[in-house]
């Protein structure tokens, strides 16, 4: 008894045209004869189409040609096909040749189910994932296919097809709609690159498809999106795909312990920053607290805020010289002991954790922030606003920095104002 399914998608696999649809095939030979038909079947590997007979001779089997498909009066595309089968066709008493023809592919995607390596900085996601894709074939009248994410890479996606088939051609232009869960939706302008049998780990069909114009910021959109919906795929992954790295103040949870009092071991995940690595100190600092940052349950970073009411007594600072006039009687917060994740990088969690410790520290009514860091990321702060603060004579010689932003009333520099781009930058969203 047949497989009703089975035979269903073995209907499916081919979709039959009728003479006067006028989706037309045009070619020319290696003779220089120009050849002209009507397009009567397409599947995703490959179309039929009829032309008249005299060109019989002229098409030879196996040769490859570029086949220029009008779908309308103005569009069009150019496909590279082999031509693979020949025979008669009559239609209305009018006699003409069946061209049967498959796309024409230059690679090797097809052998030992290994594709995924031969797509440089390709990023697999998981089946279960909740972006889905939306593609309006051109050639037919307002007829809309979906498909799920399965891949990403710097410059394409790989998708798998929710209904039985598409019928969308190699090198054809289409207009993608994305619905990515933590993105706003979007639409983007590709080119199919070629429909892929089930191969290997991939139980499924698959469709690759190439951006039109990747960009820094349509990347930054699957990033995004990557990192929300992909647990093991770490930052520097990312980075090492090829992908820009958004700030990840989307994903971090913070959790802070009230007593951070003492020197807190490095957690063995995590490494020692070039941001506050001290956690040798001449103060007991009673008023400080511990502060973690998760990514779904994988911490990323930890350090500590010391709150400071007198800069006298309890500050890491003090001891050091480190001194400001306008600390005198005003509330201070330092940022010290702090070290994260060796998969995620300083550039993509430094501005949402800095953003948190200024937020902290207005909420608590705090009049200054205090981060602790070395010489060689002293630059860093000064360029987001901080100012250095001197320390006093033989403390310099150590790498050990202090620098300093004012949040009481508004930020501000303490000496100047805080450049336009780093405000809109980092500080414009508190």
């Amino acid at each position: 008894m047949s497989n009703p399914k089975q035979a269903y998608n073995q209907r499916a696999a081919r979709r039959e045209l009728y003479l006067g649809e006028n989706i037309r095939a045009f070619f020319t030979t290696a003779s220089g004869e120009a050849v002209g038909g009507e397009i009567i079947s397409l599947s995703e590997s490959g179309m039929a189409f009829v032309c008249d007979p005299k060109f019989d001779s002229e098409i030879k089997l196996g040769n490859v040609y570029q086949l220029k498909v009008y779908y309308d009066a103005r569009n069009s595309f150019v496909t590279p096909v082999d031509v693979r089968n020949k025979s008669p066709f009559q239609s209305q008493g009018v006699d003409y040749i069946r061209i049967g023809v498959a796309a024409h592919a230059s690679d090797d995607l097809n052998e030992g189910g290994v594709f995924e390596s031969k797509l440089e900085g390709l990023i697999p996601l998981s089946k279960n994932g909740l972006g889905f894709v939306e593609i309006e074939n051109p050639i037919f009248f307002d007829e809309k296919k979906y498909f799920k994410m399965r891949g990403v890479h710097p410059k394409g996606v790989v998708l798998e097809p929710l209904d039985n088939r598409h019928f969308l051609l190699p090198m054809q232009p289409i207009e993608v709609k994305f619905s990515l869960p933590g993105v706003k939706g979007f639409q983007e302008d590709m080119i199919v690159t070629r429909a892929l049998p089930k191969q290997g780990k991939w139980a499924n069909d698959l469709l690759l498809v190439d951006f039109v114009n990747p960009s820094d910021k349509l990347l930054m959109k699957f990033a995004v999106y990557i990192l929300i919906q992909e647990q093991e795929i770490s930052v520097r992954k990312l980075q090492k795909s090829g992908f820009p790295i958004p700030f990840l103040d989307f994903i971090l949870n913070v959790e802070n312990s009230q007593n951070g009092a003492g020197a807190a071991a490095v957690p063995a995940t995590l490494q020692k920053s070039v941001i506050a690595p001290y956690n040798v100190r001449l103060a007991d600092l009673s008023n400080a607290r511990n502060l973690s940052f998760y990514r779904q349950g994988t911490l990323i970073a930890s350090m500590k805020l010391n709150f400071v009411k007198d800069i006298q007594k309890n500050s890491a600072l003090a001891p050091l010289g480190a001194y400001n006039h306008q600390f005198h009687r005003r509330t201070v917060v330092e940022l010290l002991e702090f070290a994260h994740h060796p998969e995620y990088p300083l550039p993509s969690i430094l501005v949402p954790i800095l953003q948190h410790c200024i937020l902290s520290a207005i909420q608590a009514k705090f009049a200054f922030l205090v981060i602790e860091c070395t010489a060689q990321t002293e630059g860093l702060f000064q360029r987001l606003g901080f100012i250095s603060l001197p320390l006093k004579k033989g403390a310099e010689e150590n790498d050990q920095r202090f620098v300093a932003l004012g949040i009481q009333n508004g930020l501000y520099n303490m000496n100047n104002g805080i450049h336009r781009d780093t405000w809109e930058r980092v500080y414009k969203r508190l």
